[in-house]
């Protein structure tokens, strides 16, 4: 259910008036997006983006955007949603990402490239009054769950660790099974959290999900639309992946 247009969606503690001071990110493989793109894939690509920044989300991230068309569809989000800066940044062969973020909390930090692969990794921060800093970074990693795929999952974890000193947040299409997560060993304070408990990828697998420091407490946002929507996202009639949505607090 939308919230009224007065309420931020830093949801109020029930029974209490208190504010849950949270960040919310949320990113879409949404598999080469163009012209010659279905219907459906374009509606549900247009409806995640425009339900992110309804519902006022920090950090939207929109990951295989065709390189012919990153730069109107670029130019369109910027002139629809002018409280978000928009980024494209290159995410390998014909593709980019585009990313949104909110103005009032975030700002696009950097790029850097991914391990053996011609990709970036993009990086935010997040800051919102009350509650954390959060630094997120996401990419398209390694397809096939490699032994590449594994070394940049793990050298991405270890670098936000390191980079940050412990409040970060790795999302995207990491390519790597979520059942797996533990064969990554990955650094001691990291946690894992997948919003889906199925397949996030029409071929199998559930390949979008985070890695995140442990003093975060992190969780499924836009359940209720997403439910709302449940057959358009989950039989992935559109792009070939499910789009992820999630809250981010320390304490929540």
């Amino acid at each position: 259910q939308r919230l009224r247009k007065d309420q931020d969606p830093r949801r109020l503690a029930r029974g209490t008036g208190l504010k849950l001071v949270a960040i919310y990110v949320s990113w879409f493989n949404v598999e080469k997006v163009g012209e010659s793109s279905t219907l459906i894939k374009k509606t549900m690509v247009t409806h995640f983006v425009d339900y992110c920044v309804g519902e006022k989300y920090d950090i939207i991230v929109l990951i295989e955007i065709h390189s012919a068309l990153v730069k109107p569809i670029g130019s369109f989000l910027a002139e629809a949603y002018p409280d978000y800066t928009v980024t494209k940044t290159f995410g390998g062969k014909s593709n980019w990402y585009l990313s949104l973020a909110r103005n009032d909390t975030s700002r696009y930090v950097d790029a850097v490239t991914l391990k053996g692969l011609k990709r970036k990794v993009i990086h935010f921060s997040t800051s919102v009054k009350g509650g954390p800093v959060l630094n997120s970074y996401f990419a398209h990693f390694k397809s096939g769950q490699t032994t590449l795929t594994a070394s940049q999952l793990r050298n991405a974890a270890a670098k936000a660790q390191n980079d940050t000193g412990g409040t970060w947040l790795i999302g995207g299409d990491l390519n790597w099974d979520y059942s797996r997560s533990s064969e990554l060993v990955l650094p001691e304070n990291a946690a894992t959290f997948s919003s889906w408990g199925t397949e996030t990828q029409r071929k199998g697998g559930l390949l979008d999900w985070a890695i995140f420091s442990n003093n975060l407490h992190v969780k499924a946002a836009g359940s209720g639309e997403f439910k709302r929507r449940f057959s358009d996202f989950d039989e992935m009639l559109g792009s070939d992946h499910k789009p992820v949505a999630l809250q981010i607090g320390s304490g929540l």
